[in-house]
């Protein structure tokens, strides 16, 4: 084979090569640029949901107002709660429309749960409806709370939708997750402070004291929304551009009077009289409270799309990009390819056929065959090998380190409470003992034993025993502070380290774990559930004496069983604590 032909095929291999190469890329740019098109269409469904959850949350408080009015109504709530509406309906129908755009052509579920938002909005409003129909006097306490709580179990069927068109967003573009999170908190901190206010609609209509459950939902919903707002303000400390503005106004509006606001009214309406006033003078006081977290949320959903949208011009110019310099590299490779030939192999070749005849005596000759091979494949070859190999490597390792921390977490967990065994709160106790950095100059260790357990399981069985079990624990991860070391220690016996200022301060911890104990329901599968107590047992000891784990241990339990030999559901505190140099009362 002569070399103008060997130069042929290895110029028509490289140039199909660059092709297949040229079309990889442009692919995967184009399909780039696609996802980010799909991208901004799935954000506008995400704030479109977004904006349809605070109007149906919004318009609770309308609703609200006229449950506390007599019939018939004021034309003025009348009007305010038709209005509520129309944009709550505008809002849905309009993600409705997003979800038949062609960015959205595969959104069979959302548009599904879209259908549910519709019917179980208009389900909870036909209810209302029909409470709104009877006099004042005449409603009961459970028709009021069935009312305002199935207006509150319409927002969950808009989470299929967040997800989806959170997932789709990111598939384009990862970068705006933080902002999108940032305005889903603000979009159920929203919420959560909506439903806030509406706990207190039953005993604002009859104009009555709150319930022990309307207070333990009040309590719980507040803990959810303080929770929200630190969840916040990390995605804010993670993006300087949410660091200002709304958020400021959030802390100082929502968070500052909004909450003070509300605690007055749960204090006035915690006295037998109730709180005095009627739930459209709430409503007209606490919702503009909740008004910088729509301004929040609103300017999260700017930052994000602006990212989206810069994303997808970039994509296209990146595209755009691509594609011309594809274009220059092929026409310049054509060109060398051409000179080259021309100028080099064809002269090459024509000088060696003329020597070779002169030589031979003969008018022209085959050119011997080309002693090169494909050595520069093969090189890529090699290299593409090592590469595969340093990724399974790092992948290995990756899994191996997983692996250890999976093994790590488990050896040290209650694999049914979730808190801490008894080898690791000793191990984390005994550091405890040792860090200097900690502020609080005495510690304290409580022992806690759930009375009559055994009753619990021979009664129930086992499964509910577990579950009474995990009801302890929640209640523990409740009530004690974070940095406080808290473990199941045996069988229905827990164990918490507490660093403290003074005694007090971790008697009225131990106080509340214990009321809380008293008042929570461990469900069973027939039947009311039941209620369950505790003994505890506190023992102190000075940091400055380096105490050790075993040590208060035993003196905790020695207290926890004189806790339980003088009547269980009670407290035993170390009496020689004071004589012996421990914490001031």
């Amino acid at each position: 084979m002569s070399v103008d032909r060997r130069f042929g095929i290895i110029a028509s291999a490289l140039g199909l090569l660059f092709l297949v190469l040229a079309s990889g890329l442009l692919i995967h740019q184009w399909s780039a640029y696609t996802r980010a098109e799909y991208a901004l269409t799935h954000f506008q469904v995400f704030r479109a949901t977004l904006l349809a959850m605070e109007k149906v949350s919004a318009e609770r408080g309308p609703t609200n107002s006229v449950l506390g009015e007599d019939v018939p109504l004021p034309e003025a709530r009348a009007a305010a709660l038709r209005v509520a509406r129309a944009e709550s309906d505008a809002r849905i129908a309009q993600l409705v429309g997003l979800l038949g755009l062609p960015g959205c052509d595969r959104c069979e579920n959302e548009r599904a749960a879209a259908q549910r938002v519709q019917a179980t909005l208009a389900d909870a409003r036909a209810n209302i409806d029909r409470v709104l129909r009877v006099p004042r006097a005449q409603r009961t306490d459970p028709a009021l709370e069935q009312a305002v709580m199935r207006m509150v179990e319409v927002i969950p069927h808009f989470s299929p939708i967040t997800n989806a068109s959170t997932a789709g967003v990111l598939n384009g573009d990862a970068s705006a997750l933080n902002c999108m999170t940032a305005a889903r908190l603000a979009a159920t901190l929203r919420e959560q402070a909506g439903l806030l206010g509406s706990r207190f609609t039953a005993a604002l209509v009859s104009q009555r004291q709150l319930t022990e459950d309307e207070q333990f939902a009040i309590e719980r919903t507040r803990g959810g929304i303080d929770q929200l707002g630190a969840y916040m303000r990390t995605r804010v400390q993670e993006d300087a551009a949410l660091a200002h503005g709304a958020f400021a106004r959030v802390n100082g509006k929502y968070f500052g009077e909004g909450l003070a606001y509300v605690a007055r009214i749960r204090a006035l309406a915690s006295l037998p009289g109730g709180a005095a006033a009627s739930t459209g003078e709430f409503a007209a006081r606490y919702v503009p409270l909740m008004r910088p977290i729509v301004e929040f949320r609103d300017e999260a959903l700017a930052l994000a799309e602006e990212e989206v949208r810069l994303h997808r011009h970039a994509m296209l110019v990146r595209l755009v990009g691509a594609a011309g310099i594809l274009s220059s590299l092929m026409c310049a490779l054509a060109l060398g390819v051409w000179l080259f030939r021309r100028q080099v192999i064809r002269p090459f070749a024509e000088a060696a056929r003329v020597i070779r005849a002169i030589a031979a005596g003969g008018p022209s000759a085959d050119l011997p065959p080309n002693a090169y091979r494909g050595e520069i494949q093969e090189l890529f070859d090699a290299v593409q090998v090592l590469k595969a190999k340093d990724l399974e490597r790092t992948r290995l390792e990756q899994e191996r380190q997983r692996l250890i921390a999976e093994l790590r977490t488990m050896a040290e967990t209650d694999s049914l409470t979730r808190l801490l065994n008894r080898r690791a709160f000793e191990s984390r106790a005994q550091a405890a003992f040792l860090d200097r950095d900690v502020l609080a100059p005495y510690l304290a260790l409580v022992m806690i034993d759930i009375d009559h357990f055994k009753r619990i399981n021979d009664t129930y069985g086992h499964a509910v025993g577990d579950r009474a079990l995990e009801c302890m624990a929640d209640l523990c991860r409740e009530t004690w502070r974070k940095g406080d070391v808290v473990a199941r220690i045996g069988g229905e016996e827990f164990a918490v380290l507490v660093g403290v200022q003074d005694r007090a301060q971790v008697l009225e911890m131990v106080e509340r774990l214990r009321l809380r104990l008293s008042r929570a329901v461990v469900p069973v599968e027939q039947g009311a559930g039941f209620t369950m107590t505790a003994s505890f047992g506190v023992a102190y000891a000075a940091r400055a004496d380096a105490p050790s784990v075993k040590s208060l241990l035993k003196r905790a339990d020695r207290l926890l069983y004189r806790a339980k030999l003088a009547g269980r559901d009670r407290v035993e505190v170390e009496a020689s604590a004071l004589a012996d140099g421990g914490p001031p009362p």
